[in-house]
């Protein structure tokens, strides 16, 4: 140390500060720390919250039906407080930074007001906003509990679910913790959840919920989900069922358009204008379409879905939410910034709804 030079020798200290100053920061190793990869909140029995956690827990191995993890469950008057009592239950530190999805059950989501119940989750700053938020049937420790078979990875199923990397349904939902949040505290454009279904040793994910006024109330079958994924959500790929001479067929779509504008006329009923356009070819059919006229089946196909439109968001207003955001283009096309929102809130339950669809069919698969 004697014969370094003066600058080595100050690089020297600077960096026995800085290892000194880490010492007393608060870091855990890696090996004692409990990764938390889902968590649920339910109502407790004897206390208004019960909160569970999916513990993982390492293992070299990387085969499918391998993953290992524990939960752990506890209740309590608040999240905050039941995560520290939850924390004399095991021998390390909680980390919430790997938690990709939060669900909550259906009764809590029913019940309890979302906008103060979920304030825990909006201010950890190691939870984070591109997580997934979901309702859990019956309640959300049921959900937590289900392990599928193919699964390499505690909680992985779900994600992959969500995030469309493993499977691309129509059916799937996805909302991140980010946009509900941000839904929940919006004029004009409500949150939603979708729904998981425990079915034995896999999850139906199916359904959807529609939350206003901080609690869940709607929620959409199957069949009206997929219309609700078209009109709420930016997806690309759904499927057109239709008939010809009593036949069936259906349409693999792979472009769906949208655009609309919302008529309020000074004398007369107020409306919403949409136009969309569906573009696919045949996927399956009990009859051969080839050289059948495409102008009618195209005609065909346009007026069955237009009818499905049309009854999804009649019962999305006669339910007063409105997850399409119709409200939020409603105050930002008008400029009474004192009034726009009472108007709208007036204007809403009498809206009637005017859809345009237009399909365009590309070919019929590879069979004539």
């Amino acid at each position: 140390m004697a014969n370094l030079p003066k600058h080595a020798k100050r690089c020297c200290i600077i960096v026995l500060l800085c290892a000194n100053m880490l010492s007393g920061c608060g870091f855990r190793d890696i090996d004692k720390r409990f990764f938390v990869v889902e968590m649920a909140l339910d109502k407790g029995e004897k206390k208004p919250y019960k909160v569970s956690l999916k513990l993982a827990i390492p293992s070299p191995k990387m085969e499918p039906g391998d993953s290992k993890s524990q939960i752990i469950s506890a209740e309590g008057d608040s999240i905050a407080e039941t995560v520290r009592r939850m924390k004399s239950m095991v021998d390390k530190e909680f980390d919430f930074g790997h938690t990709k999805v939060f669900i909550l059950g259906k009764p809590f989501a029913e019940e309890v007001d979302l906008r103060h119940a979920l304030d825990w989750l909006a201010r950890r700053r190691d939870i984070q906003g591109v997580a997934f938020l979901a309702m859990g049937q019956p309640d959300a420790l049921t959900v937590l509990k289900v392990k599928p078979p193919s699964e390499r990875l505690p909680g992985n199923s779900l994600i992959l679910s969500f995030t469309r990397e493993g499977t691309d349904s129509p059916f799937i939902v996805p909302e991140y913790w980010f946009d509900f949040y941000r839904r929940l505290r919006e004029r004009g454009k409500d949150p939603y959840l979708p729904v998981i279904i425990p079915e034995q040793e896999t999850f139906d994910i199916s359904k959807v919920a529609v939350v206003a006024g901080g609690r869940s109330k709607l929620e959409l079958d199957d069949r009206d989900t997929e219309i609700f994924n078209q009109l709420a959500r930016y997806v690309q790929r759904s499927v057109l069922k239709g008939e010809y001479k009593g036949k069936s067929f259906e349409i693999s779509v792979d472009q769906i358009k949208k655009k609309y504008r919302i008529v309020t006329p000074a004398e007369g009923q107020p409306s919403v204008e949409m136009h969309v356009t569906l573009k696919g070819e045949v996927e399956e059919s009990a009859v051969s379409l080839f050289e059948k006229d495409w102008e009618m089946l195209e005609r065909n196909l346009a007026e069955n879905q237009k009818q499905r439109y049309v009854e999804v968001l009649e019962k999305l207003r006669d339910a007063n939410v409105d997850p399409v955001g119709f409200g939020l283009r409603y105050r930002a096309t008008r400029h009474h910034p004192a009034t726009e929102w009472e108007e709208w809130q007036k204007i809403y339950p009498r809206v009637q709804f005017h859809v345009h669809v237009k399909v365009e069919l590309k070919g019929t698969g590879i069979v004539k």
